[in-house]
Order: C-alpha cells, then sequence, then structure tokens
C-alpha cells in the first residue's frame, strides 16, 4: 500500500495495489444481470455467465464483500493484487483465524508487510461464491473499504472486467468465450499485463485497477521518453514498508494501450516497482483474465467484440 501526498491535496494510493481514495462511487451504468445466466452463441450451446456489479468512479473500482453471513463489506477489486487483503480491524471483528505472520510482501518496497496470514471461508463478492482461501489482515486504514479483493478469487475461469459496463463478468473457457487474438502472458510479478506504447517504446506494464494514475513508471524511463519538461516532486509514496519521492511530468506525443490512445498525458515516476497502467485507462477497455493460465487480452469497451484492436502489441512469451 502507497499513500501518495501531493502538495496541494492528500491522496492514497496502493502500487500492486497504488490505491487512490475517490468520492461516491457510480453503481454499474446498465441493469445488472441476475448472477447466473445463460450466454447465446451462435456455435455451440448456451453457456452459464455469472456477473458481478462493479461500483466504479473515476479512482476506484469496488465490489461487495460477504464473508458467511457478515454485512456486505465495500472492498477494492484490484487486478494489481494477486491475493485477496482484508482490514485488520474487520478481520478481528469477523473472527479470522490468526495464523501467524503475514507472508505478504510490499510490492513497491520488496519487504515484508505487517498484519497475519488468515483465511475466507464461505465468502462471496456481488451474491457470487470465491474461493476458500488465504487472505492477509492488514492495517488497511482507508475510509469506507474494508480490503482489496483480486481476480486469483476466481480459478479455472475468464474473468471478463468490462471497465465502461461497470461489471465483472465470469464464464467458463471455452473456443466461444475465449477472445480470438493473441494473449498477453501475466508478467514477472504475476498479475494481467500488456504492452504500453509510447512513440517507439514498448513497454510490459502491470495492468492495475487499484492504481489512480493512468501511466506509472520506474525512475529510468525518464531519460527515454521525450517530456515536455522535467520532471517535478509532487510528494512522496508511502507504502507499508517504506517511503520514496515521485515525480510527474506531461509526455510529449502519444501513449497507448489497446484501443486507448492518450495525447501528452501524465507520467508519475518511482523508484522501484514495474511500469503500470492505472484505472483512468482500464475503465475504458475490456480486459479479460485467465488468473489460472496466467494470461490476459486486452479489448475494447464493445461488448460484442472478441478480437484485440487492430494494430495492438502482445507481450513476448
Amino acid at each position: 500500500m502507497i499513500r501518495k501526498t501531493k502538495m496541494v491535496m492528500a491522496a492514497l494510493l496502493f502500487l500492486s495495489g497504488i490505491v487512490l481514495r475517490a468520492g461516491a462511487f457510480q453503481a454499474a451504468a446498465n441493469p445488472v444481470q441476475s448472477p447466473a445466466e445463460p450466454l447465446k452463441s451462435s456455435t455451440a450451446p448456451p453457456v452459464k455467465r455469472q456477473v458481478i456489479p462493479l461500483y466504479v468512479s473515476e479512482r476506484r473500482m469496488m465490489v461487495v464483500l460477504r464473508v458467511g453471513n457478515s454485512l456486505p463489506l465495500p472492498v477494492v477489486f484490484d487486478t494489481g493484487s494477486n491475493g485477496n487483503l482484508v482490514d485488520l480491524k474487520v478481520a478481528d471483528q469477523l473472527h479470522l483465524p490468526n495464523n501467524g505472520p503475514s507472508p505478504s510482501v510490499d510490492g513497491s518496497t520488496g519487504k515484508p508487510v505487517p498484519g497475519y496470514d488468515t483465511f475466507l471461508k464461505d465468502a462471496s463478492i456481488g451474491g457470487v461464491a470465491i474461493q476458500d482461501g488465504r487472505a492477509s489482515a492488514f492495517p488497511y486504514e482507508i475510509p469506507d473499504e474494508a480490503g482489496v479483493i483480486g481476480p486469483n478469487s476466481f480459478p479455472d475461469k475468464l474473468v471478463r472486467m468490462e471497465g465502461a459496463r461497470s461489471r465483472l463478468v465470469l464464464l467458463p473457457k471455452t473456443p466461444d468465450t475465449i477472445p480470438h487474438c493473441k494473449a498477453n502472458p501475466y508478467g514477472a510479478t504475476a498479475l494481467p499485463s500488456a504492452i504500453l506504447q509510447i512513440g517507439d517504446l514498448m513497454i510490459p506494464a502491470l495492468l492495475d485497477t487499484g492504481n489512480d494514475s493512468s501511466i506509472i513508471l520506474p525512475m529510468e524511463y525518464i531519460k527515454k521518453l521525450s517530456l515536455v519538461a522535467a520532471p517535478i516532486p509532487i510528494g512522496y509514496a508511502t507504502s507499508a514498508a517504506g517511503t520514496q519521492p515521485i515525480f510527474s511530468a506531461d509526455l510529449k506525443g502519444n501513449a497507448k494501450l489497446g484501443s486507448v490512445t492518450l495525447d501528452g498525458p501524465e507520467i508519475v515516476f518511482m523508484a522501484g516497482g514495474t511500469p503500470n497502467v492505472g484505472l483512468p485507462i482500464l475503465r475504458q477497455l475490456t480486459v479479460v483474465m485467465d488468473p489460472t493460465e496466467g494470461r490476459d487480452w486486452v479489448l475494447s469497451a464493445d461488448p460484442a467484440q472478441k478480437d484485440c484492436p487492430a494494430g495492438t502489441a502482445t507481450a513476448k512469451p
């Protein structure tokens, strides 16, 4: 977890989940379909899909978690996290088991994260059961949020995140549901990744809905990019295990991911970590994730589209 403090305003960030707290969340723009409904296909019998509403603001993507018969808990749906986190106070209130020190590692610094190892049983998000499994109880301390849920909660399924339609669609893996283009393999972080194109640079980047910035890059990219002006310090990013300065500059030119092109976007630079594309871009796209096989596809927001946008670069295995 990273806290980013700008000179004029304070904000909260995650890196692998980089997080910025935002205002009220916008519910799904389209009517939410029932949790299980048939998916029509012209080439195969109907298959079952499960639909989970996303509550999306410009800065946050939330789902509703229940653990057993608990009250609903607002948590971040974070594609930049390969595990689940529960606020320490919430975990204690739910009497979740304490199985010893947390094995989680800060994605920014590589240092251990405080808290304890626990287990989520009979949990669901948006009324759809998630796999029983380990989680970390962590001093999250972000108002109005109770933790983080990642796409690995749905093994052996395709997790189709439709940002523009504010929903997750869980699908079985069949020839009809798998996108008709080459997949991007998950990167070294074992998380969804794709190619961010800036000029002639093809940058493998983490797809991180927990990041509220469009683009975050390691400091070494300052010398590789054409910038409007030299990066200026905008504050500090404070994670669970350390604090580091962050810098900002506007790109001279375009940045592209899938069908989304940004003209002269702000780039945030920080030491450590990996190139990272955040929610402002991802909410304009559909991202299909296969957590079990460690691969993903970046599609346009058109719900009927199964092919990757023309000219989309894909990462090499």
